[in-house]
């Protein structure tokens, strides 16, 4: 049976969902540089929090470990209910985890924080997905191979620029940590712009969302009308189903 078509996201950001790919593409540099940056902060994050030199791959693990068992989770809750409250969760746990780390002076208090940025990412990471997977891949004659390519380079990239950052810092490591507020800003407000589009509340993104595209696209693109909605719930499944 061929597989459903999906639906083209993003339709008021840029020819073919350009802008919010490179936003997804943003969340994920940010997550991949907040995992690697403290590992290379040296002494002045050390003595500021207490933290002894065996301690600070836990900084790193905690982060992960909170990455890692909550991105699934999330993932499918945003299939069965809507992706932005996730990506609000994400945004505003990723930028006060940020805050929190260069206020508080106490090793445990730094790691608890570090958790909680790394929940931040889970749902950033999971918000992401949602979209990737709806976007039409095949944008404009380009290869989904490629464009796959392209964010895996940037979620290296990430990781790379934020050992880097975490080493030129030095002293002033706190700036590392600051910078993430307006960049995690750079990427949320392109999300949140298109959830909260007035066209997108009319076609619910989630359970029911391919009502107005009929059973067989699973799109929740809406009724024939050319709107901007965005299937990334439970469509997803119909999509796969129908493969």
């Amino acid at each position: 049976m061929p597989r459903a078509e999906r639906p083209a996201v993003g339709d008021g950001f840029g020819s073919g969902g350009r802008v919010l790919y490179a936003a997804c593409a943003l969340s994920q540099f940010l997550v991949a540089a907040g995992a690697s940056v403290v590992t290379t902060m040296g002494p002045a994050l050390r003595e500021a929090n207490g933290l002894r030199a065996s301690w600070l791959p836990w900084a790193v693990l905690v982060y992960v470990l909170a990455l890692g068992l909550l991105v699934l989770p999330l993932r499918l809750l945003i299939r069965r209910t809507r992706p932005l409250p996730v990506l609000i969760l994400g945004l505003w746990l990723f930028v006060q985890s940020s805050v929190a780390l260069t206020l508080v002076s106490g090793a445990s208090a730094f790691l608890a924080f570090r958790a909680v940025q790394g929940a931040g990412a889970a749902a950033l990471t999971a918000t992401a997905m949602a979209f990737v997977l709806a976007l039409d891949l095949d944008l404009d004659g380009q290869r989904p191979d490629r464009l796959l390519l392209v964010w895996s380079a940037v979620v290296v990239a990430g990781f790379g620029t934020g050992l880097a950052a975490g080493a030129v810092v030095g002293a002033d490591w706190r700036w590392a940590l600051w910078a993430n507020v307006p960049l995690t800003a750079t990427a949320g407000i392109p999300l949140v712009r298109l959830l909260r589009s007035p066209r997108r509340r009319d076609k619910a993104v989630g359970p029911g969302a391919g009502a107005g595209a009929g059973a067989g696209s699973g799109s929740g693109s809406g009724d024939g009308d050319g709107g901007d909605g965005v299937g990334v719930g439970q469509g997803e499944e119909a999509q796969d189903a129908a493969a």
